[in-house]
């Protein structure tokens, strides 16, 4: 580890950071929740995680979120990275951890990730200023699997969902690390979603409003049975393998870690604000733009496959949508 990163981390450890006025639980005027939002910013990999997320909790703390909440992929639980969980449980406000596939990397397990951050548990909800988050893991190993990351909610998972949104009538968001809509993503999404859309408030409407997600590192969002999901984008990258292998930044960067190179990144931090509005009944994301360090995937000629190449971009669009959906 450099100098220059040891002092950041020293930094973030110590809150020197400015720090949101309104205390945990405090609601904000005119009936308004403010989360802001950070996926993937992949401490382990990237050489400037810490300046990344010092960026995001300074624009956290301008917003006067009442919360910040990570999507996952943030950093594996190992002493090294203390510091920089610190960081982001050291904002004055709620904070909220999802778990994704790489924070097991180096043989780590759930339990150790719940451990490290103090999560409630491995999937929890919480109620926050008029609204119900349900925080989802979908690490589960379904049966027969043969390999590689798991990307599963098993029915233990689903049957705890159904009852936990049985108990609640506030407007729902969920936050999963793996994505509820992509099609090759999480394999029991069908249930998952079944679940999700037979949730009604008492006046009809659906009652879960939204699913987030990281993972897939694009920015796009479609509505499915009148239900928004929507991908958050990484803070840090898009990944485009060894094929396609580039030095970004130079050499002596990229031997810190031997997969800076097969990484297109984005030269300032990505991430959102989710506004709820409960007066107007409505929510809305706020856009984040950056540019790609070096050539774009595009430029390179990577081969997204199932993805629109549009969706592999330098930013995070900009989304609305209405609280009550019949």
């Amino acid at each position: 580890m450099n100098k220059d990163r040891r002092n950041l981390l020293k930094l973030l450890a110590a809150g020197t950071l400015p720090l949101a006025n309104a205390v945990a639980g405090d609601k904000q005027a005119g009936g308004k929740v403010r989360i802001a939002l950070i996926a993937d910013v992949h401490q382990d990999l990237v050489h400037d995680g810490p300046q990344r997320l010092k960026e995001f909790l300074t624009k956290a703390a301008e917003w006067k979120a009442d919360a910040v909440l990570e999507l996952g992929d943030f950093c594996t639980p190992k002493p090294a990275n203390r510091a920089f969980a610190d960081a982001f449980e050291a904002f004055q406000g709620k904070h909220f951890h999802v778990i994704g596939n790489h924070e097991m990397d180096g043989g780590f397990n759930r339990d150790q990730v719940v451990a490290f951050h103090r999560m409630p548990g491995r999937y929890y909800s919480a109620d926050l200023n008029g609204i119900h988050l349900v925080v989802l893991d979908a690490n589960d190993v379904p049966l027969g699997h043969k390999g590689g990351y798991p990307s599963h909610i098993s029915d233990d998972q689903i049957d705890w969902l159904a009852k936990d949104l049985a108990a609640t009538t506030l407007p729902v968001f969920v936050f999963s690390h793996q994505s509820l809509e992509r099609p090759e993503c999480i394999r029991s999404q069908d249930k998952v979603r079944a679940v999700l859309e037979k949730a009604k408030r008492p006046d009809g409407s659906n009652q879960v409003v939204a699913c987030l997600n990281g993972h897939w590192h694009i920015d796009h969002a479609r509505v499915i049975n009148g239900i928004s999901y929507i991908h958050v984008n990484s803070a840090s990258y898009y990944w485009i393998g060894e094929r396609f292998s580039h030095i970004r930044y130079s050499k002596e960067i990229d031997a810190l870690n031997p997969y800076m190179a097969f990484i297109a990144p984005y030269r300032k931090p990505i991430f959102s604000l989710l506004e709820v509005d409960l007066d107007k009944g409505e929510f809305t994301l706020s856009a984040c733009e950056s540019e790609w360090c070096g050539p774009s995937p595009q430029d390179l000629g990577v081969d997204f496959k199932e993805l629109d190449s549009a969706w592999v971009a330098a930013k995070c669009s900009a989304r609305s949508g209405k609280l009550t959906i019949r």
